[in-house]
């Protein structure tokens, strides 16, 4: 017995969406909808989706469709995963859920008010290393989390040449969004109060209206304290379009995650340090990946009630945090949560 899903946006990451749904064995992969037709029906033939589109409507009318992925570009969610709340559609939306806090307010509301599952799509929590690293901290491996450093930067092609509206967004958003929920998630604690510093002119210069970086320094209500670095404007010469890396000091011992190079997880506790290449992945055999596991999360718990990975109060929380980050930035203040 198949469920009928559908992905909306066939961009970056939504062909990672068409990827899941085309090889998961519970799913009935109805339709691709975008804007550019040529792009939908390439996608359709090549994942195997049963048609393509370039309404909305289409999908939002089609009774066989239960539950879809909004992969539409950041700051243009809302109206996509509103709409889709109110035809009774599960929806899974790509990180970060809105680019405002109004936006992601409107989402979660349309979803609470029409009874659906939705999921916020922050992959990293079911990336292995990152999965890992909080058994540890929740083990106690490394005692109480105090300091926290993160990076995660891509190199200059995601906005000049990837993303075609990266004007309307930022590493911040689009990168920061992910490091901050995963840190959270990790720590199991919350923010309360941020001071960023950013700086403008390397992409400016290329055309495109966003910072080169953000550097915020987050004080945490349970009294750690993280630095977290995301910046647009690393050299394409680089070897991976991103450079990932999460240091984490407790009163015991440290976490050190590379998601880069080839030590990707470390961990040392008091009594012995340790690194491995490979960390078994936790969401089972059939897809591989931590972006392909996600999408299987949320088709899981569609199908058979599995525990949401992250639900739209996570989206929204993390929404109300980066718009704190982006408001210090500007005013050069420390900002309180």
């Amino acid at each position: 017995m198949t469920t009928g899903f559908a992905s909306i946006g066939v961009g970056m990451f939504g062909k990672w969406h068409a990827t899941a749904y085309q090889r998961h064995p519970l799913v009935d992969f109805r339709a691709i909808c975008d804007l550019d037709e040529a792009r939908a029906k390439e996608a359709a033939e090549l994942y195997g989706a049963a048609y393509h589109t370039t309404k909305l409507d289409d999908i939002l009318n089609d009774d066989t469709i239960k539950a879809v992925s909004v992969a539409t570009p950041d700051h243009a969610h809302r109206d996509v995963a509103v709409a889709c709340a109110k035809a009774g559609k599960h929806i899974l939306v790509e990180k970060p859920l809105a680019t405002t806090v109004e936006d992601a307010e409107a989402i979660v509301n349309a979803a609470k008010e029409a009874g659906v599952i939705l999921m916020t799509d922050f992959h990293n929590r079911a990336n292995p290393p990152m999965v890992a690293a909080r058994n540890a901290i929740r083990a106690g491996d490394i005692g109480k989390p105090s300091y926290i450093y993160t990076r995660l930067s891509n190199t200059i092609a995601v906005p000049q040449d990837m993303l075609k509206w990266s004007g309307h967004s930022s590493a911040l958003w689009f990168l920061g969004s992910h490091m901050v929920d995963v840190v959270n998630w990790m720590i199991g604690d919350e923010p309360e109060s941020v001071y960023v510093v950013s700086r403008k002119g390397i992409l400016n210069d290329l055309g495109i209206d966003a910072p080169d970086f953000h550097v915020a320094t987050v004080e945490y209500k349970n009294g750690a304290v993280g630095v977290f670095e995301h910046a647009w404007i690393l050299p394409k010469t680089y070897n991976a379009v991103k450079d990932l890396k999460l240091e984490i000091l407790g009163s015991k011992g440290a976490i050190n995650i590379d998601g880069s190079h080839n030590r990707m997880f470390e961990v040392y506790t008091g009594e012995k340090g340790a690194f491995m290449d490979m960390v078994v992945p936790p969401f089972g055999p059939h897809l591989t990946g931590f972006v392909l596991d996600a999408v299987a999360h949320f088709i899981e718990t569609v199908v058979n009630g599995a525990p949401l990975l992250a639900d739209g109060q996570d989206g929204l929380n993390n929404t109300r945090i980066i718009s704190a980050m982006l408001d210090a930035a500007d005013t050069g203040k420390r900002v309180k949560l």
